[in-house]
């Protein structure tokens, strides 16, 4: 542990041009953060998705090549592969992870080192609040510093196997690849529904965490009064979070089920085409792991703009912190503040 942190302390952060300015967009800022890196991660990204996606392939020929010409020889020399792909996926995975972290926080440095310069400036100042400069600095620049660095080579990895992994299974059985997919359908309607509610929660609870801490470090009132305030915030974020819950694992719990009936129909229709003969055992096992390698990018493009949505709330919120502009205009889907 020690050698991590002599190796964390010799990284350097990324140079950018990534200040928050009112008017900007939220795509610009994201640019502007990371630029190239952006490309340079998505390429990284790409390379973990081949090596995800080799072992589907190394499954099925494990069964219906070595396993069912009763092959040792052929049977150790596909496992050994197999575990030479998973070793390299991981270590390139690690190397993606790593490189989304450092350009995340970097962007996170560059706008906190901005950040503290308007809060400085707004010293002084009638509008000025230690409560919300603290949550912008703190934990809401967090989220979008997260979101740069994983944004675009997130999207790309997800993609990218998605488009490999059901290309694979066309190739192989369209058969059953047709009505796998047909299972993962309703899940953008599901997610596109539900979104707009929960980014008016998101936005809600910006607000009342910016509140409670200029309630926390308000000097003008008393200790019961502020301790009052305090108390009716606290329990307002209390519901707002649990609204929040009930809305955001209800849409998990959807999803997972969808994602099951995905895995049952592989099942039933690669059951039936095994026992009609026009398959083999291989590739609905392949295609099981194939599956899964479908539904969890799925899952994570899902994330993806769950995430997108509500970080961009969150940006418009800063610049309205920044730039002392006006509120956003609908809870449903944000708009970022215009050109001034």
């Amino acid at each position: 542990m020690h050698l991590l942190t002599l190796v964390a302390q010799k990284i350097k952060p990324l140079v950018s041009d990534g200040a928050i300015r009112t008017g900007d967009t939220f795509h610009r800022f994201i640019w502007a953060s990371s630029g190239m890196h952006q490309l340079y991660v998505g390429a990284v990204a790409i390379c973990v998705t081949l090596l995800n996606f080799v072992p589907i392939e190394l499954q099925r020929r494990i069964i219906d090549v070595a396993v069912a010409n009763r092959d040792v020889r052929t049977l150790l020399l596909l496992g050994a592969l197999y575990l030479s792909v998973l070793i390299l996926y991981s270590g390139v995975k690690y190397v993606l992870m790593i490189y989304q972290g450092w350009v995340g926080e970097s962007a996170v440095k560059s706008a906190r080192d901005q950040l503290a310069v308007v809060a400085a400036g707004k010293l002084g100042h009638a509008e000025a609040t230690g409560g919300q400069t603290a949550n912008v600095i703190g934990n809401e620049i967090d989220g979008i510093g997260g979101f740069v660095g994983t944004s675009i080579s997130g999207f790309v990895v997800n993609a990218s196997m998605m488009i490999v992994v059901f290309s694979y299974m066309v190739y192989v059985q369209s058969t059953i690849a047709f009505f796998s997919a047909i299972t993962l359908i309703p899940q953008f309607v599901i997610v596109r529904y539900l979104q707009r509610r929960l980014n008016a929660l998101v936005e809600r609870q910006v607000k009342l965490v910016r509140k409670l801490g200029d309630q926390a470090v308000d000097t003008s009132s008393s200790a019961p009064e502020m301790l009052h305030a305090a108390s009716q915030t606290i329990a307002t974020i209390f519901k707002n979070r649990m609204e929040a819950y009930l809305l955001k694992f209800g849409l998990k719990t959807l999803l997972n089920i969808a994602n099951s009936l995905g895995s049952l129909a592989v099942l039933i229709v690669g059951g039936y085409l095994v026992i009609k003969g026009q398959t083999t055992i291989g590739t609905v096992v392949a295609f099981i792991s194939g599956f899964q390698r479908l539904s969890d990018p799925m899952g994570d493009i899902l994330d993806f703009y769950r995430t997108y949505s509500q970080t961009k709330i969150q940006y418009a919120m800063i610049l309205e912190w920044v730039g002392g502009t006006g509120g956003l205009a609908d809870q449903g889907e944000m708009p970022l503040l215009a050109k001034q």
